[in-house]
């Protein structure tokens, strides 16, 4: 079970490494073999086709950050450190992991008729844990009334457009970029969540 688990992960990086040099639709079944290092026939045991290797890495990466959210709301933090957090996890998955950062930033906006509707399921999964850390602050009192769900799809909107802005700046813009973006998006994001002293008037 466990050889299974990592020859399927070893064909995961493999065409994240494809998909991110060639693109999804121009990448081969033939050439994400050559670069795990296995026969064409055993990508076939373990997926059925491109998009399902495509779902499989999105699958794998949005588990992580459920996992992730769902870690914070068990540990004592504010709102605040909850927001930081999250997004400081984002941003190093984008700077350490370049090729798997790209694939998620160009698929996610040009899918397949076979990947749109399983990635709806998987981006309303992560959406409906912001939007539970939104209820949460607000029924605490930290964060102003609003609608959890529209401001949780708003905010992921938000690291999404600078994300997109970071992977296709040039070069030597990309870390800097990258370094920024957790402290200015939390302080724009909190700024815009919290109860200010005149909600009440």
């Amino acid at each position: 079970m466990r050889q299974e688990a990592s020859k399927a992960e070893l064909i995961r990086q493999a065409a994240v490494r494809v998909f991110s040099r060639k693109g999804f639709y121009k990448a081969r079944a033939e050439e994400i073999a050559q670069e795990a290092g296995v026969a064409v026939g055993t990508i076939y045991n373990y997926f059925a086709n491109k998009e399902e290797i495509l779902l499989s890495i999105f699958q794998t990466e949005f588990e992580e950050r459920i996992k992730l959210f769902r870690e914070l709301l068990e540990r004592n933090l504010s709102l605040p450190e909850i927001i930081q957090r999250i997004l400081e996890a984002h941003f190093a998955l984008l700077k350490q992991r370049g090729g798997l950062a790209r694939v998620l930033v160009r698929e996610r906006f040009n899918p397949g008729p076979g990947f749109e509707e399983q990635s709806i399921e998987l981006y309303r999964e992560m959406t409906g844990q912001l939007e539970k850390i939104i209820s949460i602050g607000i029924n605490q009192g930290v964060v102003r009334p609003c609608h959890p769900r529209i401001v949780a799809n708003a905010l992921i909107g938000v690291v999404e457009s600078i994300s997109v802005c970071a992977m296709t700046s040039p070069e030597e813009e990309i870390d800097g970029l990258l370094q920024e973006a957790p402290h200015e998006l939390a302080e724009l994001i909190w700024n815009g969540l919290k109860k200010g002293g005149n909600d009440d008037k």
